[in-house]
């Protein structure tokens, strides 16, 4: 039987960086962290998920021009925890973009309305 792949762990830094996005946000989303498949998240008070730290990137979960956008930035892609199952919702955003995470997030959220 073979071992299920390892989530990306964070290192100390992207921890942080994540922190600090999760505070900034709960000044003006009604949000919590959370686990989401055993990588810190954030989502709704109400529970849906809408974006995470895996490894020390950034997942967000987008729509429309938001997805585009944030796929067209570089080093970011289909976020893709097992091999050949990519998450087509979901982008993966490296911490080379941490300016923009706040931004994405915001737009990640608006769209659990969509």
């Amino acid at each position: 039987m073979t071992e299920p792949p390892k989530m990306a762990q964070p290192t100390e830094a992207g921890r942080a960086r994540f922190d600090v996005l999760v505070d900034e946000l709960k000044n003006e989303l009604d949000i919590v962290g959370a686990s989401m498949f055993g990588m810190p998240s954030i989502k709704r008070r109400d529970g849906k998920a809408f974006a995470g730290l895996y490894g020390d990137d950034m997942v967000f979960k987008l729509e429309g021009d938001a997805h585009a956008s944030a796929l067209a930035l570089a080093g970011a892609h289909l976020f893709e925890p097992m091999a050949g199952r990519p998450m087509k919702a979901w982008v993966q955003v490296p911490p080379t973009h941490e300016t923009q995470w706040a931004d994405l997030a915001r737009k990640a959220e608006a769209g659990l309305d969509g």
